[in-house]
């Protein structure tokens, strides 16, 4: 029966029969209800291909933009670019989750199922988080692997690509390595060269990304861009921010004041920002923000049926009470799948680090417990949304995976996943 199971379990059947309910959700939602780019979404579309309008997006506001060029409609483009992310995640997962019960990699297939009806937005969430995801896999692979400098170049530009397309992953980065420091100068002999050659392109990658995003806003002339759409997460999130309902989110208050602060360097209007209130209301605000980023909230349906055309669409239906019942019945069920979402990722963070940290390999334990941390630290202090935290749950499970690999590798093993081990069944 083990052997049995093994083979399931290892089938590239099992690998298909997730990937496409996953694909074929997402695609049939948004083909269905059409959601036309608005806000955000909108910037992306206008914005795509066209650099004097370039505020943020990086390489993956290019990636849009090759669908676009071919005449696709902003639905189709959007999807040709997140079916093609939410494979490669799953393809990436599959890979890493060496030897294991392929627990880690259903983990990232649940979640990517369950955000299915995001991938008909015009959003580079998960582009970035996808090349992020699959950087990380081909550093540390690369690593572990003497002569991969090709795999590493590729790993280099994928970290780089995903921070430049969603610089925030810049900020929750650097916090994760200011959170791994302590373990590496403690353990950095028993570190290995898979989880050092990691570290070494998280730094280097997440430096260049944020560099080019900046880069490519002043080929735009929008340099100050980075202080009225970026540093407006710094005022919502915390240097405008109530503690009652709201606390943390995005408002026209915060973006208000961004835009007020202009002439001041960033970090003297924030000094003078903090100094307006006592400590106890920055406190509170940070109290008030905790429970949703302990356990961020569920976006993708929201975002999905609250696009304003498919809103009109649904207010317009002479049946538009029983929809909206059951869009509410679904946003309850989801709200419940994300709960027990959270509590998995939780479990498995933890028991990777354990088993890890068994084996005496510290900075590899570390590494899913930091991943997750640093979005919890960095969300203290900017704006708060649930899409926010895509990134945190689709390569906790990756980042798990690896922190189990590393820790079976010892100074004369190379016994990474590299995907050669699943293709030889």
């Amino acid at each position: 029966m083990p052997g049995r199971a093994g083979r399931i379990l290892s089938s590239p059947w099992l690998f298909l029969a997730c990937l496409a309910p996953t694909l074929l959700l997402g695609a049939g939602l948004a083909l269905w209800l059409q959601p036309e780019p608005h806000s955000d979404w909108g910037y992306y579309w206008r914005a795509a291909g066209e650099y004097q309008d370039y505020e943020r997006g990086g390489v993956g506001l290019w990636l849009l933009a090759i669908p676009k060029a071919l005449g696709l409609s902003p639905v189709a483009s959007a999807l040709s670019l997140n079916l093609l992310a939410a494979a490669v995640v799953l393809r990436v997962s599959w890979c890493a989750d060496l030897r294991g019960a392929r627990g880690l990699w259903l983990a990232t297939a649940a979640y990517l199922f369950l955000i299915s009806p995001y991938f008909g937005i015009v959003q580079l969430d998960l582009a970035a988080a996808a090349s992020l995801g699959a950087g990380m896999w081909l550093a540390a692979s690369a690593g572990a692997h003497s002569g991969r400098r090709g795999s590493l170049a590729i790993a280099f530009l994928l970290v780089v690509a995903g921070v430049s397309t969603r610089p925030q992953f810049a900020l929750t980065l650097w916090t994760m390595l200011a959170v791994l420091a302590v373990p590496w100068l403690l353990w950095r002999k028993r570190a290995g060269p898979a989880a050092s050659t990691l570290l070494g392109v998280l730094v280097v990658g997440s430096v260049l990304g944020f560099a080019l995003d900046y880069g490519l806003r002043g080929l735009g002339d929008r340099d100050e861009s980075i202080r009225t759409s970026s540093a407006v997460t710094l005022y919502g999130g915390l240097l405008v921010s109530g503690q009652g309902q709201g606390c943390g989110y995005w408002s026209l208050e915060a973006a208000r004041a961004a835009k007020a602060d202009l002439h001041k360097p960033l970090h003297r209007a924030a000094i003078d920002r903090l100094a307006e209130q006592p400590a106890s209301h920055w406190a509170g605000v940070i109290r008030c923000k905790l429970p949703e980023i302990l356990r961020p909230p569920p976006y993708a349906t929201y975002w999905l049926v609250e696009t304003p055309s498919v809103r009109a669409a649904i207010d317009a239906d002479p049946r538009n009470a029983e929809i909206n019942a059951t869009y509410y019945r679904i946003l309850g069920h989801e709200r419940r799948l994300y709960w027990w979402l959270t509590m998995a990722m939780l479990v498995a963070v933890i028991g990777a680090a354990a088993v890890a940290m068994s084996r005496r390999k510290f900075v590899a334990g570390f590494l899913p417990i930091a991943w997750v941390l640093s979005f919890w630290l960095v969300h203290l202090i900017f704006e708060i949304q649930g899409r926010y935290f895509l990134g945190m749950f689709l390569l906790a499970p990756l980042l798990c995976a690896l922190a189990l690999a590393l820790a079976r590798i010892e100074p004369d093993d190379r016994d990474m996943p590299d995907g050669s081990a699943h293709s030889r069944g």
